[in-house]
């Protein structure tokens, strides 16, 4: 029997890993990669946003203060940590597509679970067993075969970008094992997402980014990847929950 939290961790990639091919085919529609980045982290807090209300049935907003009020100052830093990953992790993976083929991008990108181990070694002074980095690179292999990348059209700007959204993947699951162990998984989505939204936001703001007119196909490219998204991400940090942050 496959545990619980195996099945999340597959549930997870599968959504992660359709994502790219979407987001290829919404920018050649002329949707700006940033905000398909917005919208997805926007959902995802509008998602657990609902969700928390609706498992509290209406006492929300009591809930939110009473959480604010309750928790210490070290997981406030966690959970901004974790909104600001968030953020790194969508603009790095998703804003690779414009310089590197999206095969590519998505293997660079699955090398995750080498900066977890790498984080955690550093944080936390676990050392990285032989056996989980010969599985890694096994993994790694296994996946640059069936992908397939065009090593062809190298561009070190995707390839910077990608590796960055990589580390703020692995940061991003740190974090959320070690925050989950005070809070709620859906709060720590809610709050994370918050952050990342609010920070992303004032990005786009700034430097005049912000739009709305696109195709029809370009949001439906976006609505697609905002719920791919949301399932990845919450099956991600249910994994996490599940059986920790190297195991994921």
């Amino acid at each position: 029997m496959i545990s619980r939290g195996y099945l999340y961790v597959i549930c997870c990639a599968s959504s992660f890993g359709i994502i790219p091919t979407i987001a290829k085919i919404t920018y050649d529609e002329g949707t700006s990669l940033e905000i398909v980045v917005f919208f997805r982290i926007l959902a995802g807090s509008i998602f657990m946003g609902i969700w928390s209300a609706w498992k509290v049935k209406g006492k929300f907003f009591s809930k939110t203060m009473k959480i604010i009020k309750g928790i210490n100052r070290s997981i406030t830093f966690l959970v901004f940590i974790v909104g600001i990953c968030v953020v790194g992790m969508g603009l790095g993976y998703i804003g690779s597509y414009r310089f590197i083929p999206v095969s590519l991008s998505v293997l660079l990108f699955f090398t995750f679970p080498f900066w977890v181990l790498l984080i955690n070694f550093f944080i936390d002074g676990e050392s990285i067993k032989l056996l989980k980095l010969i599985a890694f690179i096994l993994a790694f292999f296994g996946l640059s075969i069936c992908l397939g990348p065009n090593w062809n059209s190298l561009d070190i700007r995707g390839i910077l970008l990608v590796l960055f959204g990589s580390f703020c993947s692995a940061g991003m699951i740190v974090g959320a094992s070690k925050a989950t162990k005070i809070i709620s998984m859906s709060d720590l989505i809610f709050f994370s997402n918050t952050i990342g939204v609010m920070i992303l936001g004032i990005i786009l703001f700034i430097y005049d980014y912000f739009t709305l007119s696109y195709s029809l196909a370009g949001w439906l490219g976006i609505i697609s990847i905002c719920i791919l998204f949301n399932i990845g991400q919450l099956s991600l940090f249910a994994a996490t929950k599940k059986i920790g942050s190297e195991q994921t």
